[in-house]
């Protein structure tokens, strides 16, 4: 008696059942009778209690049980209503909560609030060293590269190896190195192979180059071409950017005598450095400006070592100043903490690939997930640097150089629409910079490390406002110029030295790239 289509309704589903029940009760030998549409029952003499009435009942029970469970309560000595009470207590309070919350994200708003969550995760500290290991891979591409060559009838095996392979083979020159050298040397020799010769002189020569460097510090060396900017504009109205080397300046040592030569008689070069006189004014400084200028032929000419220095680097992703300080500093020898807010495989690699090509002998790099927005990932991250390895898990460094160089671009930000980006950016540029800097120097204070201060470099703007439409962007680099004064107010002499980099129109980078079009017009009016 299965129904031939689905019930639509309470009573068609009543109808079915009552027809069921019957032809059931037919085949049984059954009878009975129906109730009534007023839930009486229609055999007469049968008392019948609605379902109103039970209802009722049960209803009086379950109170005369309630006050039952009271009495013995309160002889007892317990409060019922204690949970309740107490919940009561707690959903007052996270409602009150709930509107703090409220009004903090209606006053600072959503991005001001994600952008100063914590990242740090010693355990996510990725760790690059192996300068030995990429240095014989590089070794072998060269001489693979150079017999291909050979075989092709080149006679110049030596023009593969530009400066800058060169220099990185004599900055990670080590045993191993030497015994690769001198082992491809004997293979090729035995070969007999007369077209062969080109090769075998080059790795004879590099082998001679490396194993005088092998006594010496790895330096970082500036050998890159100076470029200009350039902006092509087609007959279709295309408008095309590149960067092409400049005339005047065809190596990096030009630029340096370039820049050293005072801009008009009687004035200081375009680059130099002010000295902070006792009433707080700022003026040239020749002898540091000179010892500035010396440091640049060194690095364009025989090389600057950083070995046995430990420097902390953040805000160096792709196409950052930071990125390239971190090249010259693994360039140099130096070991390097670096931070990133973007951690992922993607970066990582990035990172990677940097300690490949940059990395010296003795150099290291670590990179680790950082927030510098966040003002518990700044205690972290110095207690990280600090801590001694081993139970702490820490590095036990002491840093000699310190470059807060982590950035939040502020686009299109005006004074009459500062929202709640301008405040993050705030915090990255400004507070937490100085936050940071107290933390390594309380820590140093602690540690009683008063002999080593470490020179912070500041990353200072010529840019106070000037372009506008960039949020607080300019009020962050004045801000930072108080730390030359907290310098002395607040005591940092035994644990800080204070500098600050007043960068200028830099193309290229994350926050400059924009305007690189007009850069070549600008460089043209002077």
């Amino acid at each position: 008696m299965e129904p031939s289509s689905r019930l639509s309704s309470d009573s068609e589903a009543k109808s079915w059942l009552g027809t069921v029940a019957q032809a059931y009760a037919s085949k049984a030998g059954i009878s009975y009778t129906s109730a009534n549409s007023d839930g009486s029952s229609g055999q007469a003499g049968v008392p019948v209690i609605s379902s109103a009435e039970i209802d009722k009942m049960q209803q009086k029970q379950h109170e005369l049980i309630r006050q039952q469970i009271q009495v013995l309560a309160r002889y007892a000595g317990m409060d019922l209503r204690e949970g309740a009470r107490l919940a009561e207590d707690e959903q007052a309070k996270a409602a009150k909560a709930q509107t703090k919350l409220d009004g903090i994200s209606t006053e600072l708003g959503d991005e001001f609030i994600d952008g100063m969550q914590p990242l740090f995760d010693a355990r996510k500290a990725r760790r690059f060293d192996s300068s030995w290991n990429w240095v014989r891979q590089e070794l072998y591409e060269l001489i693979q590269q150079a017999i291909a060559g050979c075989a092709a009838g080149s006679t110049n095996a030596a023009a593969i190896v530009d400066k800058a392979a060169l220099q990185r083979l004599k900055s990670r020159s080590s045993p191993g190195l030497l015994q690769m050298l001198a082992g491809s040397l004997s293979i090729l020799q035995a070969a007999n192979d007369d077209s062969l010769e080109p090769v075998i002189k080059l790795v004879s020569e590099l082998h001679d180059v490396c194993t005088q460097s092998l006594t010496q510090s790895p330096v970082y060396r500036e050998l890159s071409t100076p470029i200009g900017p350039r902006v092509d504009i087609g007959s279709d109205g295309t408008v095309t950017y590149s960067e092409i080397p400049r005339l005047d300046e065809p190596t990096f040592v030009d630029f340096v005598e370039h820049m050293r030569q005072p801009t008009a008689p009687d004035m200081p070069p375009f680059i130099h450095f002010k000295k902070q006189s006792a009433g707080s004014a700022w003026s040239y400084c020749t002898e540091l400006s000179t010892i500035y200028y010396e440091g640049l032929s060194e690095i364009s000419g025989i090389g600057l070592s950083f070995a046995g220095k430990t420097a902390l680097v953040t805000g160096c992703g792709r196409g950052s100043i930071g990125a390239d300080i971190v090249s010259g500093l693994l360039n140099g020898g130096a070991k390097v903490i670096s931070t990133t807010s973007s951690y992922s495989r993607k970066t990582t690699l990035f990172f990677e690939d940097m300690y490949r090509t940059h990395g010296a002998r003795g150099s290291e790099l670590i990179v680790v997930p950082f927030n510098q927005g966040s003002t518990g990932d700044i205690k972290q991250l110095v207690d990280y640097i600090y801590s001694k390895p081993g139970v702490a898990k820490g590095l036990g460094w002491d840093l000699d150089y310190v470059f807060p160089f982590a950035a939040v671009s502020d686009i299109g930000s005006l004074a009459t629409s500062l929202g709640s980006h301008s405040e993050l950016a705030q915090r990255v540029l400004l507070t937490n910079v100085v936050r940071l800097l107290g933390s390594i120097k309380n820590t140093k204070e602690q540690l009683g490390y008063e002999t080593r201060p470490s020179l912070v470099v500041l990353p200072l703007s010529s840019n106070h406002g000037n372009f506008g439409g960039d949020g607080l962007y300019g009020e962050c680099k004045i801000g930072l110029e108080t730390a030359f004064n907290r310098w002395k107010s607040e005591s940092w002499q035994d644990y800080l030295s204070i500098a600050g980099a007043v960068i200028g129109w830099t193309r290229g980078t994350g926050l400059m790239s924009g305007n690189n079009m007009v850069s070549q017009e600008i460089e043209r009016l002077g």
